[in-house]
This record gives structure tokens, sequence and C-alpha cells, in this order.
């Protein structure tokens, strides 16, 4: 069961989420209702408005009748009674309208019937003047009887017209109080949602940005325990590794990597990886261990290990199952290499056994970032500039032969150490540091303390910026005294090497030059002899000048070969990207009378562009071709067959294994004569030959001139022959050198 992470600042912002978004759902409906309400309230007193214009305009249609009922009373205008049927149409229409209207108000009901009953009454009063007109009309009694009717009618009818534009008027009053009420209530509402809302969005702010204060201090601070970590695996010789008990899977630090040969995150770590680099004869012991971790246990252990590139090395390791924050279980383990301490023991069980064993169980205990500095004999320091403070190790005070916290936490305390010739140059170098300035890694010398032994130190510092703590340095001073001694007696063997080379120059030089000038001499006399006296000579003594013409071409052709075999390992080499279809034609050209004498056809497929040194390709691709025309079958035409392919080394077993690199492989095959595959590996060697000079001319530096140039590109040349089947040169080139 995984355990439950109670994280308090984010149930804060979840719970302020939480409550926000309920507030706000709330206003925005009340806010919905009162829009609403506005709506409706403006909706009524559009239509109280709307009542009380119906009204005017039905007593208006009604006096505009009794207008035109007068006029036809008085003048008989037969066009009256049309006009007043017209409106009695729209009167009638209106009615139904405002009857409509009113139908939710019981009062205006009422009058409204009370109304309609008046029109009506209204209406018969004009038909009956219609019906009328001819006779009693024109009596002015009658007239004047008719002219009265429609007057009190009209009274009775304004009366509740009045009556009811009273009712509707009060209802306007009312209405538009309430819309006045909730049109100035709703932005009331809007506002009080914009203030609860950016409330809460400031506090939602402040919460985050303290969040992220917070946790860029922890960043600050891990980024400094892990430079300081990533600094100390490597000067301690050391990496660090987790394993996932459940999911058997590896994570590894970058210098767990290069402990084992592998470039940092060049592969991806499995649960056999371990398995796979340890000695045969500790496989089964790092297999048992492995089983212990998996079971809980904590086991230290030190096996044998094969890095990458096929070097023996001694590791300790030492792990332990720990619990992450998560509640997931782990397995955290430390690699340290300890080959020099093993060799150490190695050398000292002939001495004292008992001591042997105690430097063991010494060396298995060193799991801790203490014991690492102690094994890599380093010390690390951090410099706070702006607080001119600073941090030291305990290893630190160690190399300059204190004991930890011995003298104060300060650089003058190991001043008195230092060299005296050397303590102008680390006062210059703190200099620059104090001025925060960049300092390449620099050594000196010191009087060790408790011992006044000699010793070396090299300083090699990186600033970190940091805005909120200042500029730092992080520091790491590691005793390098057996490297100096070692890169003495490196600078000794070199300085002989040198001298060796330079008698090696020479003798080249009087091979080259020195050796060519009598050479000319012998060829001139010789053919002197030849144009003037060789008819006079015997026929022994022409056979003698003949003899020495083909010694002096011999040795004229070895001393070029050697020149050109010279070239190939001294001269600069300039890579140019070229295509190599024309450098293979401008050979064929150069050998252009030797394919035609000896009739043979050459059979080439595209040849890529490669970065190369391109008169060296040149050379490499004539000798070749030159080799198959040498060495071809009498009676027989010489077929060459050129072939290119694009291959991975880890796909080809004649590569070694830890290059990782992609090559094209050119295969140059022939129909000659072939060889014992037993020399495939002798035709390389300078001055090698399988035939007499007298057999085929040449003086065996031509093919290795082709596995020189083949070096000098990072390649690998290999031949494959069978006595009178042909042979096939096969070159290997990197894409990328």
């Amino acid at each position: 069961m995984k355990r439950i992470i109670f994280d308090k600042s984010s149930f804060l912002l979840t719970l302020i989420f939480i409550v926000a978004t309920a507030l706000i759902f709330f206003l925005m409906g009340l806010t919905y209702k009162h829009l609403e309400k506005l709506s409706e309230n403006s909706s009524k007193f559009t239509h109280t408005y709307e009542v009380s214009l119906r009204l005017q305009k039905l007593y208006s249609d009604l006096k505009d009748i009794e207008t035109e009922r007068r006029n036809f009373i008085l003048v008989r205008d037969a066009e009256s009674e049309k006009i007043i049927k017209e409106r009695f149409i729209e009167i009638d229409a209106l009615q139904k309208e405002i009857y409509s209207m009113v139908s939710e108000n019981p009062e205006q009901i009422e009058n409204m019937d009370l109304l309609n009953d008046m029109v009506d009454y209204k209406q018969r009063i004009i038909s009956q003047t219609f019906s009328e007109y001819r006779g009693s009309l024109a009596e002015p009694d009658n007239m004047k009887l008719y002219l009265l009717a429609g007057k009190n009618v009209m009274s009775s009818i304004q009366e509740k017209v009045d009556e009811m534009m009273q009712i509707e008027k009060q209802l306007l009053e009312k209405r538009k109080n309430d819309y006045l009420f909730s049109q100035k209530s709703t932005p009331f509402y809007l506002y009080i949602i914009s203030i609860f809302s950016l409330g809460l969005l400031g506090f939602a702010y402040y919460k985050i940005n303290s969040d992220v204060k917070h946790h860029k201090q922890v960043n600050r601070e891990l980024k400094i325990s892990l430079n300081s970590s990533n600094l100390a695996e490597q000067v301690g010789n050391y990496g660090i590794w987790l394993m996932n008990k459940t999911k058997k899977e590896f994570v590894f630090s970058d210098n767990e990597y290069r402990l084992l040969g592998y470039e940092p995150q060049s592969v991806v770590p499995h649960f056999d990886f371990f398995s796979k680099h340890a000695h045969p004869e500790d496989l089964k012991m790092v297999n048992e261990k492995t089983n212990e971790l998996l079971e809980g246990k904590s086991p230290t252990f030190v096996f044998r290990a094969i890095r990458k590139d096929g070097e023996l090395r001694h590791f300790q390791t030492t792990a332990k199952t720990v619990e992450m924050v998560s509640g997931e279980k782990v397995v955290l383990g430390i690699t340290n290499d300890v080959t020099h301490d093993i060799e150490n023991q190695l050398k000292l069980e002939s001495v004292n056994w008992s001591l042997t064993e105690q430097n063991k169980n010494l060396s298995i205990t060193n799991e801790t970032y203490t014991e690492a500095e102690k094994i890599g004999i380093f010390g690390t320091w951090q410099w706070f500039i702006h607080e001119d403070r600073f941090n030291f190790s305990d290893n630190l005070f160690r190399i300059f032969g204190f004991e930890p916290n011995e003298v104060e936490p300060e650089l003058k305390s190991f001043f008195t150490t230092i060299h005296p010739d050397d303590l102008k140059l680390v006062q210059e170098k703190v200099a620059k540091m104090y001025k925060k300035e960049f300092v390449a890694p620099f050594y000196y010398r010191i009087f060790k303390n408790d011992t006044q032994e000699l010793r070396y130190v090299s300083i090699t510092s990186k600033i970190i910026h940091d805005q909120e703590v200042g500029d730092y340095f992080l520091v790491i001073t590691e005793d390098i005294t057996e490297e100096m001694k070692s890169q003495h007696d490196i600078l000794e063997k070199n300085r002989i090497l040198e001298a060796t080379n330079k008698e090696l120059q020479a003798f080249n030089y009087v091979a080259s030059h020195d050796l060519q000038e009598p050479l000319r001499k012998i060829e001139t006399f010789i053919s002197r002899l030849h144009e003037k006296d060789f008819e006079n000579l015997s026929d022994s003594g022409k056979q003698y000048v003949e003899r020495m013409q083909n010694s002096a071409r011999r040795m004229r052709t070895l001393i070029n070969d050697l020149l050109q075999f010279s070239r190939t390992t001294k001269t600069e080499q300039v890579f140019e990207k070229i295509n190599l279809n024309d450098i293979l034609t401008n050979v064929k050209e150069s050998l252009s009378q030797q394919i035609h004498e000896k009739s043979a056809k050459i059979y080439t497929e595209k040849l890529p562009t490669l970065k190369v040194i391109p008169f060296q390709i040149h050379q490499l691709f004539e000798n070749l071709i030159s080799n198959s025309l040498k060495y071809s079958k009498e009676a027989v035409s010489p077929e060459i067959h050129i072939t290119v392919k694009k291959i991975n080394s880890e796909n080809e077993s004649r590569l070694p294994n830890n290059l990782a690199k992609a090559f094209y492989q050119f295969d140059f095959k022939d129909n000659g004569i072939g060889f014992e595959q037993d020399y495939a590996e002798k035709i390389f060697l300078l001055f090698n030959r399988l035939h007499g000079k007298t057999e085929y001319a040449g003086t065996g530096i031509g093919l290795a001139i082709c596995k020189k140039i083949v070096e000098n590109h990072q390649g690998y040349i290999f031949a494959e022959a069978e006595a009178n089947e042909g042979a096939n040169f096969t070159i290997f080139l990197p894409i990328i050198v």
C-alpha cells in the first residue's frame, strides 16, 4: 500500500480553488436572476406604456367616428359611412389587442368589459343614425336629439379610458421603480464578483509566489550539492546507482558509466549490467550478492570487473535498501574503483599476511563520501566571496598535513605549507578568484605540515553565479604527487624517443638524398658504357652491364618506395571532403598504359564522397589496382571488381568490438594468381615479398604503404586469397574521421 503524501500548500490551493469556484457560481446565479428580473421589468414597463398608447388610440378613433357621424347628420356625406365602417374594423382589432394585453389584471379586465359595452352601444347608435338619416333626422328636434346621444356615450367612454389609463399609469410608476432598482443593483453584484475574484487571484498569486521562492531556494541548494557530488565522484573515482527492486530497473550517475568505460547516459543500464562486466571467476559471487539485495539485505563486496575497453578493474560495491518519499523501496548503491588499493594489498601480502587482512577490511568499509576523498587523495571546499567564508572538507586538512579543523578555516592557514617558489603564483590565483575571474586549473608544491614531505597539489575551480546568495567558487584540491612523478618519467622517455627519432630521420635523409647521388653517377656511367663501348664488350661483359642496369633500376625503385612510405608516415594529414569516383578516374588514367597492355577490365560501383587525404587515397587505389595487374595470370585478361557498402562495426567480426562506428567497406577483388591465406598478414610488412624478384618486379613496400595510408585514416585493411583463384583486399574507412 502506497503512502499518502500530504502537501499542505497544494491542499490549501486546492481548497481555495473549490471554495472560490462555488462562491463565483453562486454569485453568478444571483447576478443572472437580477439580469433576468431586469429584463422582465423592462418588458413590463414597455407593456404598460403600450397599453396606455392603445387606449389613447381607441379613444382617438372613437372621437374620429363621432366627428364623421356629426358630419353625416349635418351634410349627409355618404363617404362618412364608409370611413366609419373602416374605423370600427380597426377599433374591433384594437379592443381585442387591449383585452389580450390586460388579461393578467382582473381590474382592467372588468373595466375593459364595460368599455367594450360602451363601444358596442356607440356602434348601435351610429348604425341607427345611418338607417334613419332620410326621415326624422331632417327635423331639427331629432337632429339635436341624435347629436346629444352621441355626446353622452363619448363622455362615458372618455371617463372609462381615463380610469384605465390612470390604473396603467400607477402600474407604470411601480414597474418603473422596480426597473430602476434592478438596473442599479445589477452592477453592484457584478462589482462584488469582480472584487471577490481579484481577491482570490491575489491570494493565489501570493501563495504560488511564496512556493516558487521556496523551490528556488531548494533548487539552489540542490544545485550546489549536485555540482559538489559530480566533481567528488570524478575525483574520488566512484559512482552512485539506484535499483528499482520491483521493476528491476537501474539509474546510473554519470561517473558510474565512466567507471565501466562508457560515455555518460550512452546506454540503458539493465538488471544484468554488472553481471555482464563481472570477471568470470567473480560472476557467481556477484549474482549471489545481487539476490541478497533483492531480499532486502545490505551487502558490501569487492569484485573484479572488465571495462568496455577490456581493462580489468577492482570495484567495491556498498548498497542499502531505502524508502523514498513516495513510499517506494529502492536500492541505493555506491561503486568505488579500489584497483589501486587492491594492488597495494596484493604487494603487501608477501610481507605481512595480517597487515593485508587489515587493509582488505579497511577497503571494504570505504563507502562514504569522506572515505572517497581519502581514496582519491582530494579535498573539496567552497569560497563564498561576498562573505569571505570557507567550507573545507576533512580530507582537505589531511592533504596539507593537518588534522580536521586543527587550524582556522581560512586560506591563510594553509599558506605556511606552500613552497616559497610557488607562493607568489598561489597569491596571484587567489587574487583573481577574489575578483570573480576565471582561473584555469593549476598546480603548486607544498611541504606537509606534519611530515614536511614535498607534495604536488592541483587546484580545479568553477565559479557559480547565484543571484540570491551571491557568487562563490567550488574548488577541488587533489594530491597529484604520483602523477607528477609519472609525468617526469614520461618526459624522460619522450626525450629518449625524440633522440631516437632524430637518428631515424637522419637515416631517412641519407636513404632519400645521400644514396641517390652515387646512384645517379652509377646510372650515368652505365648509360655511357652502354652507348659507347657496349658492342666492344664480350658476351659475358654485356651480361654484366645489363645486370648492373637492372640492379640500379631496382635500387632507384627501392629508394622511391622508401620515400613514398616515409611520406605517408610524416606528411601533414590534411583531410578534404572529396568524391572518390574522381580519384579512381585519375588512377585509371595514370595506369592506362598497363591496363591497355594487359587488356584489363575494371568494374566499379558508384563510390561515396568522403573526408580523406586526397593524394594518399590516390596512392592507395593505384597500388591496389597495379598490384592486381602485376600478379595477373598469363593469357588471362585481368578483371578487377571494386564494390562498396555501408556497415556498422558491431556487425563486422573483423573489426574491434569497442569501436561503435559506421564504416564504408571497399573490396578490390581480382582473378589473378592469388596467394596462400597463411601470408595474408605478412604481405603488409615492409620489404616482404612472396615471389622472387626475377618473377615479378617490386620492392615489397607497396602493400606496406597501403596499410599505412589506411591507418592514417583510422581504418583497417585485410587480405583474403587462394592460390590461383585471385585475391580480395578489403578496406574499412570510417565515415567520420
